[in-house]
């Protein structure tokens, strides 16, 4: 008889699994929290929500006769209404019995796959609602570039980052009228340069120039989650919260700086900062956050470290204006930064969030029918199948009261490596 080799006593050792499980993907919900933190939410029926606007000032200022001059008609100050209506989203999960039954208990699983996936859902929902803050209002989460079988190169911004695997996406053209049908979503890659997407199978008369938009959208140009985009905006037509933009073709613009492709400067930021300083006053800076993706940051990082040397004034002098990276904080002439992974890779919005709010119809929570939350699933022959369904939703929408309480700065480069 050989020796006793280790292929005879496999069946003896014990398998070593490592009790933690770790994340390998993003799920950042930096701006839904900031919004959500700031507390001003009302809660709202299926009516619009009406927003009251000081929009132009009253009176009428000169000079006069004493001597018995006329002195002329007045007039009042001028008031109208913004209108938000809030949406409906939804996130369902399903898992089978079989799922349940081998993950209950330490001694069959690491976690419990049915507890953690409530964590994981709620998590993933409002990652997915983040996403949609960054857009301009019509769920449109990207623009296929040009595509090679079911790969897709998208193009940047915002490339792939809106977007996960295993989502339900559909495909309209470039002018929101045509839908094109859905897909699911495979594999995202918002890292590399290529910045490509993979799906399962290519809706009917794909075209480079189309746009994907979120699961549930219907007909032509929809409405979905009023995001960064839709209120931080300097156009001066179309329509902002069911006011028409030429009729206030000044103060419903958000103040822009374009980039025009270079790379980000402290030139653009102080004129950025500037121009919110002469929209609305000198003193209207200090609740302002800058707001960027880790690209932009990476940007003014770099002007910080490429100066080769500096004679720093003592105290807290307006030397600190541009944060070079001594005290570890990050400031953009002052002002707070705060980054994500969502946002466009070729922007950064000054934010005075105290201006902003949601209107509620339902929070985030499951969904519930007579008091159930978890929902079978019917077979083919019409009994029960293995498995069962829960979902969580909400009804709102975001509204912003002053549009020009902002600024930013678009087009700008994305550093080297990007």
């Amino acid at each position: 008889m050989p020796a006793q080799a280790n292929a005879n006593v496999i069946a003896l050792q014990l398998e070593k699994v490592r009790d933690k499980v770790p994340l390998l993907y993003e799920r950042d919900d930096i701006l839904l929290t900031m919004i959500q933190q700031r507390g001003d939410i009302e809660r709202v029926s299926s009516r619009n929500m009406r927003l009251p606007l000081q929009v132009n000032p009253g009176g009428k200022a000169g000079s006069y006769n004493a001597d018995g001059g006329d002195l002329g008609r007045g007039s009042g100050t001028q008031y109208d209404v913004a209108q938000v209506s809030p949406i409906f989203f939804r996130f369902a999960i399903e898992i089978t019995k079989l799922v349940e039954y081998a993950t209950n208990g330490k001694e069959r699983a690491v976690e419990n796959a049915a507890k953690r996936e409530v964590a994981n859902g709620m998590r993933q929902f409002r990652a997915f609602l983040d996403k949609l803050m960054q857009t301009a209002g019509n769920g449109v989460l990207g623009t296929i570039g040009s595509f090679a079988s079911t790969t897709w190169t998208m193009a940047t911004p915002p490339g792939a980052a809106l977007v996960y695997p295993g989502q339900t996406i559909q495909v309209y053209d470039s002018t929101l009228t045509t839908n094109r049908g859905s897909c699911q979503v495979q594999a995202a890659d918002p890292i590399s340069s290529t910045q490509t997407i993979t799906v399962d199978a290519n809706p009917s008369g794909l075209t480079a120039g189309d746009v994907i938009v979120h699961d549930g959208l219907s007909g032509s140009q929809p409405v979905s989650l009023y995001g960064i985009k839709y209120h931080q905006n300097n156009a001066t037509t179309g329509t902002w919260l069911n006011l028409n933009r030429a009729t206030y073709p000044v103060i419903l613009q958000t103040p822009r700086v374009n980039a025009g492709n270079a790379a980000l400067t402290p030139a653009a930021v102080r004129l950025a900062i500037n121009k919110v300083r002469k929209a609305l006053g000198i003193n209207h800076l200090s609740k302002l956050i800058a707001y960027m993706a880790v690209e932009q940051e990476h940007a003014w990082e770099n002007l910080g470290i490429t100066v080769s040397q500096i004679i720093k004034e003592g105290g807290s002098g307006s030397g600190n204006d541009l944060d070079l990276l001594f005290t570890g904080r990050k400031t953009m002439s002052g002002i707070p930064i705060k980054s994500s992974v969502n946002a466009d890779q070729t922007r950064v919005d000054f934010l005075d969030l105290s201006h902003w709010g949601r209107a509620v119809l339902k929070d985030i929570d499951f969904y519930e029918v007579n008091g159930n939350t978890v929902f079978p699933i019917y077979g083919a022959s019409g009994g029960l199948a293995a498995s069962y369904i829960f979902y969580f939703d909400t009804a709102f929408q975001v509204w912003s009261d002053s549009p020009r309480s902002g600024a930013y700065i678009d087009t700008l480069a994305r550093p080297s490596g990007y």
